[in-house]
């Protein structure tokens, strides 16, 4: 919940950050879908980062807890398990901001500066 909350902020301030340029995208022919896919899969690429970073900071933990020679197994299924639910993370909490950004209206976003 916590960096879901967080993905949601970050998207939602890169939409009141850039309405200049989706304002440009739907003037010149962009449509309602391009601008939420857009938005929705930096939500996901932010997210899957994060999913990565996360997994290779566990599998690094694991082993330095090898070296004191504590008995670890890893597994692939957790660790695909774990960058699946980052990415889905991404996935659900980017769509209220790529859907607030489709719904701009491209006017009010170019007079927006």
């Amino acid at each position: 919940m916590v960096g879901g909350i967080g993905v949601m902020n970050i998207m939602l301030v890169s939409v009141t950050e850039r309405t200049r340029e989706i304002g440009i995208r739907m003037a010149t022919g962009a449509r309602q879908t391009d601008i939420m896919s857009q938005f929705l899969s930096e939500a996901i690429v932010v997210s899957g980062v994060g999913g990565i970073i996360g997994v290779l900071t566990g599998v690094g933990v694991g082993y330095l807890l090898m070296v004191f020679e504590v008995s670890i197994r890893f597994t692939s299924m957790p660790i695909i398990l774990a960058f699946c639910c980052a990415t889905a993370t991404g996935l659900i909490f980017g769509f209220a901001p790529a859907r607030k950004a489709a719904r701009l209206d491209p006017v009010v976003a170019l007079a927006n500066d």
